[in-house]
């Protein structure tokens, strides 16, 4: 049997080698330095470490990517790696090295074999025909090539899928790219209060960051936030909530109590309303899914919840017209509106002007029906009730925006791509669903069905937001179905024999 040091043959076991060669990387380090820039160096340097911790646990440029693209940073605030006419930002190079990792791996090792999963196939053919109808766009003159450029790389996120299924292989890997997620979105939900609490006056985090407005009311106290980031609050919200609900007695259940708690409020105030009306429904269906105890500890987390939720109130409402009096009654009034008809016949603004871009998006996909006009295409004409010029000269051009998302997929990959994304979709939802049940660890279980739950939420907000094509969202989107899939590959239960 092969001795424990001979598995790591990089490794310098004897003392003696081990100070000359750190004298002679010191010379050498030194003597660099002295020809060169010191920063450069230590830029090569740093470089360097990121390149072996990321060779040795890929998870944590996952998390890297996630820290670039859904925490509080902003595109606009990235650097940019330039190439000629291509430039890259830091999370574009994580995910092309990782890429290329799983490429590389799988041709110089034999024991690497690629992960197969009934998601690549719709993955890679959505990918691929809205790819096509992008660069038939651009060969047509029809899409900007700079614009189109910035879109693909925001969907090919989605290709962090097969990062996560064919890199995270171990139970260490996957326990430390879930603990991250956990751990990013509690930093996230937490900048967020703290940033309720400041107000708009003092600014902890880029963004919208703005007093809230609802059917002409203006709430100038009450600011509402929205940075990168509620998109992973918002998958650990659920999954956290549904592996409290899973997980036996003695787990440690009130630190997650209290997170679960913190992520609420920090949703609460996105004062997103499609958002809250789709979270209900994922509420509705996880008690329809639980069982037994499943449901009675949902249901005793749940009352815990309303009793002190009630007694804030009460705390609250002791003084009316306090700033938290005003929070919660703008949330009523804002989440009332979805109950209102006149919400739907003209009296929302918001809507309003989706009504405007769902008529032009209608019109786009009737002449251009099976590929749509490509990422980065203007889909419809100027329209000055969406569109504006300032006396300043400023232009607000939002011809490439539409809020409908399944319209925003099928303007840019036509029926062929929205198809393609539909069984990406429900083939998803389908083994989520099926085989949520299977899984034999509490905890991925949880995970399993709270990030299924997520993308129901997902499809029903989208009708007002376009998250599936969205910088915040794709990278989140691709690891959360790759670690589902992983979950479903090391921690289902063996069939028992007929």
């Amino acid at each position: 049997m092969p001795s424990q040091r001979s598995e790591d043959p990089f490794r310098i076991y004897n003392p003696t080698l081990q100070i000359v060669a750190g004298c002679v990387l010191g010379l050498i380090l030194g003597i660099v330095c002295f020809k060169t820039s010191v920063l450069l160096m230590l830029g090569v340097l740093a470089a360097a470490l990121c390149a072996y911790a990321v060779l040795k646990r890929p998870e944590i440029a996952l998390l890297g990517i996630l820290i670039a693209t859904s925490t509080i940073v902003f595109e606009e605030q990235l650097p940019l790696l330039s190439f000629g006419p291509i430039s890259f930002h830091i999370p574009d190079v994580l995910l092309l090295g990782l890429l290329g990792l799983v490429v590389v791996r799988w041709l110089i090792r034999p024991e690497f074999k690629l992960v197969r999963t009934p998601l690549d196939i719709p993955l890679l053919v959505f990918y691929g025909v809205t790819l096509l109808s992008t660069l038939m766009a651009i060969a047509q003159s029809s899409a900007d090539p700079t614009d189109a450029r910035r879109e693909i790389r925001v969907l090919s996120y989605y290709l962090a899928f097969f990062v996560v299924t064919n890199l995270v292989r171990g139970l260490r890997q996957l326990n430390l790219l879930l603990n991250g997620i956990f751990l990013l979105a509690t930093g996230v939900a937490g900048g967020m209060v703290a940033q309720f609490l400041l107000g708009s006056s003092v600014r902890l985090m880029p963004g919208r960051i703005e007093s809230l407005g609802t059917q002409g009311t203006m709430y100038e106290d009450i600011t509402r936030i929205l940075p990168p980031g509620w998109s992973i609050v918002l998958v650990s919200f659920l999954a956290i909530l549904c592996i409290m609900s899973l997980e036996k007695a003695g787990s440690g259940k009130w630190p997650k109590f209290l997170q679960t708690g913190l992520f609420g409020i920090a949703l609460l105030v996105t004062f997103l309303r499609s958002f809250w009306a789709a979270l209900i429904v994922a509420f509705i269906l996880m008690a329809y899914l639980f069982r037994g105890r499943e449901r009675q500890r949902l249901m005793k987390w749940s009352s815990i919840a309303t009793l002190l939720a009630v007694l804030i109130l009460l705390v609250i409402y002791s003084d009316s017209g306090s700033r938290a009096a005003r929070l919660v009654d703008a949330s009523f009034a804002r989440l009332n509106t979805l109950g209102k008809s006149g919400t739907f016949q003209g009296e929302d603004d918001s809507l309003n002007w989706r009504k405007v871009e769902n008529t032009h998006a209608f019109s786009t996909i009737r002449s251009h029906p099976l590929l749509g006009v490509g990422m980065g295409a203007r889909y419809r004409p100027w329209d000055p009730r969406l569109d504006h010029r300032t006396p300043r000269g400023y232009t607000a051009d939002l011809r490439r925006l539409i809020h409908n998302g399944h319209l925003k997929i099928l303007v840019q990959s036509g029926l062929l791509g929205y198809i393609c994304f539909l069984w990406l979709s429900l083939t998803f939802l389908f083994r989520g669903f099926k085989y949520w049940r299977d899984i034999n660890d509490f905890r991925k279980r949880g995970v399993v069905l709270g990030f299924t739950l997520t993308y129901v939420v997902l499809l029903i907000a989208s009708f007002a937001n376009s998250s599936f094509v969205q910088w915040r969202w794709t990278p989140i989107l691709g690891i959360m179905m790759g670690i589902n899939e992983v979950v479903h590959l090391k921690f289902k239960r063996a069939e028992s024999p007929a």
